[in-house]
């Protein structure tokens, strides 16, 4: 994959798709303050986003964290041991497409079970999507198959703490990766409460044989011991570059896997995240990496993938064929 040039260290506003680009305002809470979506000097909504009518949440978005852009300014640090990522994942409209007329007609993104096998295999995984638990659950059978119980955890709308209010409108959600990294620290931190507490009760058992199958197990701190996870080892993979707006240099920001995307059948964004995290796991810092080399929908793909893509075509056409064919069949066989 060939590297764009370097980047001044002054940080730069994160890659904004073209599809999007001047959609979104850069206000950070609404002109008119007040306690629902119309403003104080008339009947007219508060929108975040005119064009797709949504709205701002009633809590006023937070600055980015003043320690976030110094570790994003770093230099990006190649290393020759694979890292862990932590992967956090959306689901409509990056993995899969739900029809606006029928919610339970979902449609997988191509390539889809190949990046997940990708991902599972290197990576911690997890999901995040701005749906409700229900229609979370419905797109995670549709695509996920037995991977489900490997996923780190599965978060939804209720995991953004939205208002009462906010939660059952169309507002704009902010995936702060911060709560991830704290959820995560605070089950670390119970978790090696629970291995001191079983260590002091273990101090009046005498010591197993030397050899034996006790003798031999991991202390409870290494058998448990969790990875840290922040920044620089953290990756978010949406369609909105607006959800990761706290995080900039975190998110991975792909095409909005839409009707027509779906109804092509050609789409090879899944085959460039793939190649692009191949990358990332080698590296220090992914927030200083992808603040120099941000994901681009629009690269080539990488010549190994172009025959994955070519095969995938060749099966959507023959199978587009197939019932064409059937279809023209049964419409002969009504005439006669």
């Amino acid at each position: 994959m060939s590297q764009p040039p370097t980047r001044s260290s002054t940080a730069k506003p994160a890659p904004v798709h073209a599809a999007t680009k001047g959609a979104w305002t850069t206000l950070r809470e609404p002109q008119q303050k007040t306690t629902s979506t119309i403003t104080a000097t008339g009947p007219t909504p508060v929108y975040y986003n005119a064009s797709t009518k949504t709205f701002y949440p009633s809590t006023p978005i937070r600055s980015i964290t003043p320690l976030y852009t110094p570790i994003a300014l770093q230099d990006p640090v190649t290393v020759t041991k694979p890292r862990t990522l932590l992967v956090v994942l959306d689901l409509n409209g990056t993995l899969f497409y739900r029809a606006k007329n029928n919610k339970r007609n979902v449609t997988p993104r191509p390539h889809l079970q190949a990046f997940l096998d990708f991902i599972f295999e290197h990576c911690k995984v997890m999901v995040w999507s701005s749906a409700q638990p229900h229609s979370v659950d419905a797109m995670l059978s549709c695509g996920f198959g037995d991977r489900v119980p490997k996923l780190d955890r599965v978060w939804t709308r209720k995991d953004f703490r939205l208002s009462e209010h906010d939660y059952n409108k169309k507002v704009l959600t902010i995936k702060d990766l911060e709560f991830i990294w704290d959820a995560i620290k605070a089950e670390k931190a119970s978790t090696l409460v629970k291995g001191s507490v079983t260590a002091a009760a273990a101090v009046a058992v005498p010591p197993p044989l030397k050899g034996s199958v006790d003798d031999k197990k991991k202390a409870p701190e290494e058998e448990d011991e969790a990875e840290v996870f922040d920044q620089t080892n953290t990756v978010l993979i949406d369609d909105s570059f607006d959800k990761v707006q706290l995080q900039p240099y975190n998110g991975v920001q792909l095409l909005d896997f839409d009707e027509d995307l779906a109804r092509a059948g050609t789409d090879c964004e899944l085959l460039k995240v793939r190649r692009y995290l191949e990358t990332l796991i080698y590296q220090k810092n992914v927030s200083a990496y992808m603040r120099v080399h941000p994901f681009d929908s629009n690269a080539p793909l990488h010549e190994d993938d172009v025959e994955v893509a070519k095969k995938n075509n060749d099966t959507k056409n023959a199978v587009e064929a197939d019932e064409m064919a059937n279809l023209a069949s049964r419409l002969e066989k009504s005439s006669i």
